[in-house]
């Protein structure tokens, strides 16, 4: 039979529809497409550090039988009976909330502000870790002659290391060590050489951290100039030396300041490092990356670039 005119361009056009379609039905976008940095929007760059900040954990035990807690991150918190005291002085009994939080990476030191630096000293962290008791909202202290045991993965192994304390407060920007000689406490450390952790028995709360100073390091005054972004200051952004194969992160121009774009360093090392920027402009995250040893009397330029929450992730997870 012959097909009229029209039914043959119907026909047609029924056969493109399909086809088109059919194209339209396999086209898939590509599972590992580079995120769209301009669809995330941050108030703040200490809310966006704060979005990234490791949570911490609760638990409860009962005051007169204690009890043993493992973490997330496999801590071991060891609590003995009757090892709490109100702030009277007396035996605290019934239900104790306990607040534990492990700072281990660089990327938890850089988010937290947690970082390993006593009296202007700059440290390698064998791991930072909070520890609070409560109850009914009332901070606790640790009972006469009881202490508390905490165990944690070593994240760094050095004979010289040591017990340092910092502010009782969990919730601080920076974190003062104090080491154990100069706190006047009887708490202590062991390392294991079998598991490679670190067991810590304490008669205070509060930050904790295993530490060792850095030796034979010289400092010196430095500038980095960050380019591709104009205005960059204390409020909008921060700076870390990443130590190259060191559990360390040095707060960059934090005492020096940031203005016009410009870090003013007075007290950085002559060791290989990566300087990593962290910025938030008009709701917009972006970040610096400079691998580097640095030197006496040379400036530095840094250029910025917007990124995503993910992808500075990665970036810092893959430092050395």
């Amino acid at each position: 039979m012959k097909l009229s005119n029209r039914n043959l361009l119907l026909g047609t056009l029924a056969g493109t529809m399909l086809l088109v379609f059919a194209c339209k039905k396999d086209e898939v976008t590509p599972p590992n497409s580079t995120p769209d940095p301009q669809k995330e929007t941050y108030s703040s760059l200490s809310a966006f550090l704060k979005s990234k900040a490791p949570q911490g954990e609760n638990f409860t035990v009962m005051a007169q039988t204690g009890g043993t807690f493992t973490t997330a991150k496999g801590s071991i918190i060891t609590i003995p009976p009757n090892a709490f005291k109100d702030g009277n002085g007396n035996l605290v009994t019934g239900s104790v909330d306990i607040r534990f939080k492990e700072v281990f990476t660089k990327a938890e030191m850089i988010y937290t502000g947690i970082l390993p630096v006593s009296f202007g000293n700059v440290l390698e962290s064998g791991g930072e870790y909070y520890l609070n008791a409560t109850q009914n909202g009332t901070p606790l202290m640790v009972a006469d002659n009881a202490m508390l045991g905490v165990q944690i993965d070593a994240q760094a192994v050095d004979p010289g290391m040591l017990l340092f304390f910092g502010d009782p407060k969990e919730d601080v920007d920076t974190n003062n060590w104090v080491p154990i000689d100069t706190a006047g406490t009887n708490s202590g450390f062991t390392f294991n050489t079998v598991d490679d952790t670190y067991t810590i028995a304490l008669d205070s709360m509060g930050w904790g951290n295993i530490d060792v100073f850095q030796s034979n390091v010289q400092y010196f005054n430095i500038t980095f100039n960050l380019t591709g972004l104009a205005g960059l200051n204390n409020g909008n952004t921060k700076a870390f030396a990443v130590f190259k194969n060191q559990n360390t992160v040095w707060p960059t121009g934090s005492y020096n300041g940031i203005s016009n774009s410009v870090i003013t360093e007075g007290h950085l090392a002559d060791v290989p490092m990566n300087v990593v920027v962290i910025s938030v402009v008009d709701s917009q995250l972006y970040y610096g990356l400079l691998d580097v040893t640095p030197q006496q009397g040379v400036d530095y330029d840094i250029a910025m670039q917007a990124t995503t929450g993910a992808n500075l992730d990665q970036i810092i997870a893959n430092l050395p």
